[in-house]
């Protein structure tokens, strides 16, 4: 049987059911306050009301545990009301208010105390409810943590599982259309039901109109983090791109789609140059054309890098691509290398300036120094 990794989104109902009287209305109102917008007041009294239902959750037995907390309830209901495997990992969305956080310390507390492995993942500085724009950066945040995270476990044979009953809906939602792209179901628990809603992954072909592939050199710029001309992205749907003035960068959205379908592009064959200051000798040519997919697609992945750091970004030289003069004269012309990939064979992408130009001299081993 595979493990699982659980994705549950933290809202607040963890502090705020059973609460009455003052604290329900201190609770309410500062909801969406970060630690360093409470009072000295404020933070000692929830402090000690925190304290309090967190001995009082780890104390609990399951029916109560339940019933005191919507992301707990959910995670039991998937398990059938047994303690989760220890095999399987619980992340645990977290936003950045203070309530937030302390919910999500509470519930880690909780599922740790019966030797689960959990990790709090406090998406953005952003994430809360409360302000739009604040609220899409932190979407656009949430979907790197997912790509960064999620399918190297599903590489290693985890099962993927959203759990979406606690946490707030305006999150829930967005989370709800990233598992399309990243769970193998979500779940849910209606509040007036004990019963687990499961809603499996469905076989949906993505970019069925081709839209990345008409606008693949547009897709790859914006993708480093270039913004661009709205003039030059007219033919890509709007609710794929968050407009800043004149110019456009990825919204949420056109992460997740980009993030889904590259690998499809990137794996088929050579992609031109971002720069026209690279230029790609032929023995280069030949060499790519008898890769496999898979290193195909890494290989363009660092040269869509290296253009970036050509253009005038030399500070943008992450460690996957390495960019460097070689010293002495080891393999004439090239005069530069960078990385390809450093697993397996580990390969290196050498080249030399010709003027403004740096031209791909050939795909090899690394040099022994």
């Amino acid at each position: 049987m595979f493990a699982t990794v659980m994705v549950s989104p933290c809202g607040t109902s963890t502090l705020t059911n059973q609460a009455d009287g003052e604290i329900k209305g201190l609770l309410t109102e500062t909801a969406n306050s970060q630690e360093q917008d409470l009072t000295s007041e404020q933070k000692l009294i929830l402090e000690q009301y925190i304290e309090q239902r967190r001995s009082e959750i780890l104390q609990a037995d399951i029916a109560k545990v339940r019933k005191w907390s919507a992301e707990l309830n959910g995670i039991l209901s998937y398990y059938q009301n047994q303690i989760p495997p220890k095999q399987d990992i619980h992340f645990l969305l977290a936003t950045a208010t203070y309530q937030g956080q302390k919910t999500a310390s509470i519930i880690q507390s909780w599922l740790e105390k019966y030797g689960c492995c959990v990790q709090i993942v406090s998406i953005s500085k952003y994430l809360n409810v409360n302000n739009t724009e604040n609220f899409r950066i932190a979407m656009s945040e949430l979907v790197k943590w997912a790509e960064d995270t999620l399918p190297g476990y599903r590489k290693s044979n985890y099962k993927i599982v959203f759990n979406l009953t606690g946490g707030f809906k305006s999150v829930n939602g967005f989370l709800q259309a990233m598992g399309m792209f990243y769970a193998d179901e979500c779940v849910y628990i209606f509040q007036s039901s004990s019963e687990l809603l499961r809603i499996p992954r469905l076989p949906v072909k993505l970019d069925p109109e081709g839209i990345i592939g008409e606008n693949l050199t547009v897709f790859r710029r914006l993708a480093q983090d270039e913004k661009l001309p709205l003039e030059m992205c007219r033919a890509i749907p709007e609710t794929l791109l968050y407009q800043v003035g004149d110019e456009v960068e990825l919204s949420a959205w056109g992460k997740l789609l980009w993030n889904r379908c590259k690998d499809d592009y990137y794996s088929e064959q050579l992609l031109e140059p971002l720069s026209p200051k690279i230029r790609y000798s032929e023995t280069f040519q030949k060499t790519f054309a008898s890769l496999p997919p898979d290193r195909k697609k890494i290989v363009n992945e660092r040269l869509d890098q290296l253009s970036r750091c050509l253009e005038g970004n030399q500070n943008d030289n992450p460690k996957s691509l390495d960019f460097k003069t070689l010293k002495g004269n080891p393999c004439p012309p090239s005069t530069h290398e960078c990385d390809a990939w450093s697993d397996l064979d580990a390969k290196r992408i050498f080249g030399h300036f010709e003027h403004e130009t740096f031209v791909i001299d050939k795909l090899d081993k690394g040099l022994h120094r």
